[in-house]
């Protein structure tokens, strides 16, 4: 016990030097456009709050068509009004951020304790992204990222056919849909217990509604693994989910809301996934998933499964969060994984955890990692610090 708390304050030691800092900006390209917090929509990167998920219904615009009322930074107009009317005998007018659309993500382990051989390990920032989002005239939304050192560049094209309707080509499939905080502090798939296969790129049909609570569904198709595929449409996968109370899922308001300072309403989300593909994705053709989320006060509860139905492996997942202060949130969390992996030696572990907010764009994160059949538990320390 004495040997974990040496490592606890020799990382809290390291925390002045880390954010020495009097200001600092909202996250990322969207909080400058709009002049507001990173907290507006997210309870923890990359975790949405009520507003959040309204906000990424309505095309990552401001939900009730205000838009551009609540934008501080206007767009810049690239041809007339007019041409509209007399199209397609002009180029149909349209608009670009009047800012560079561009953010930049650096993240990583700071500090590390292994517990079987008492053995530490200072870290470095280990990611640094380019991040990039914008909107396009009245209907389309671009968003991605780069990370250096990683092939390719993640994106995704949003096309609003309606409110609460979208298309979205590029990266699609379940991962970002999965909404736990983490001291970890990337939101990968991986890292997470429960996540289905990918369906790598392809294009998805987004649906919501819910002036209070509300309702989503998602259907799209990928091509599965590698940069070129014989099917385009090998793997295919559904999502639905049904709020009960709370925001609603277009509007971003309505319900009763638990603690507006971080945007948490009481209400209760139930959803489920259904992946299937004919080629498979790492030998996975067929999983099926379900997760309830629950949020009263300050307070959040998680639980996920999925099934990965050929190689028959169940995956849990569950985790409370109870936000202490706005910026300060306690994290409980038990994953289950089924199997080991290439770099995890355990199959299941209890993770409690702590992340603090030290400024609206600067996060600081901590897990002890208790793993149920293995050899050693470990401590880490994390950062993340986006402007």
């Amino acid at each position: 016990m004495r040997k974990i708390w040496v490592a606890i304050l020799a990382a809290c030691f390291a925390l002045p030097f880390l954010f020495w800092s009097n200001e600092s900006e909202a996250i990322p390209v969207f909080a400058r456009k709009y002049g507001t917090s990173c907290a507006t929509c997210h309870i923890g990167y990359p975790a949405r709050n009520a507003f959040g998920e309204a906000f990424r219904n309505n095309g990552y615009r401001w939900p009730g068509g205000e838009d551009e009322e609540k934008a501080e930074i206007e767009q810049t107009p690239l041809g007339s009004e007019s041409w509209k009317k007399v199209w397609p005998n002009a180029i149909f007018p349209a608009d670009i951020p009047g800012i560079a659309p561009l953010a930049l993500f650096v993240t990583g382990e700071l500090f590390e304790y292994r517990a079987i051989d008492d053995k530490y390990k200072w870290g470095l920032p280990g990611e640094v992204e380019i991040l990039f989002a914008a909107t396009v005239g009245d209907n389309i939304s671009i968003l991605g990222d780069w990370a250096a050192g990683e092939e390719g560049v993640g994106f995704q094209l949003l096309w609003s056919l309606a409110e609460g309707v979208n298309l979205a080509f590029g990266g699609v499939g379940f991962t970002e849909l999965f909404s736990i905080i983490s001291a970890t502090p990337n939101g990968e798939g991986d890292s997470y217990a429960v996540a289905l296969p990918s369906p790598g790129n392809g294009v998805e049909l987004r649906v919501a509604g819910g002036d209070s609570g509300g309702y989503s569904f998602i259907v799209g198709t990928g091509q599965g693994e590698g940069e070129w595929s014989d099917n385009p449409f090998d793997s295919r996968f559904i999502r639905a989910t049904y709020k009960i109370g709370g925001s609603g899922l277009l509007s971003g308001s309505g319900g009763t809301m638990g603690n507006d300072m971080i945007g948490l309403d009481n209400a209760v989300t139930l959803g489920v996934n259904y992946f299937n593909s004919e080629s498979g994705v790492d030998g996975e053709k067929n999983a099926v998933g379900g997760d309830i989320t629950a949020t009263y006060g300050s307070m959040r509860a998680i639980g996920q499964i999925g099934r990965l139905i050929d190689t028959e492996v169940t995956q849990y997942s569950a985790e409370l969060d109870y936000f202490v202060y706005p910026w300060l949130v306690g994290v409980l969390r038990y994953e289950d994984w089924g199997v080991t992996g290439e770099d995890r030696e355990y199959t299941s572990a209890f993770i409690p955890g702590i992340g603090a907010f030290l400024r609206a764009n600067a996060k600081l994160g901590a897990e002890y990692v208790i793993a149920e059949d293995a050899d050693y538990n470990t401590l880490k320390v994390f950062a993340q610090l986006a402007f």
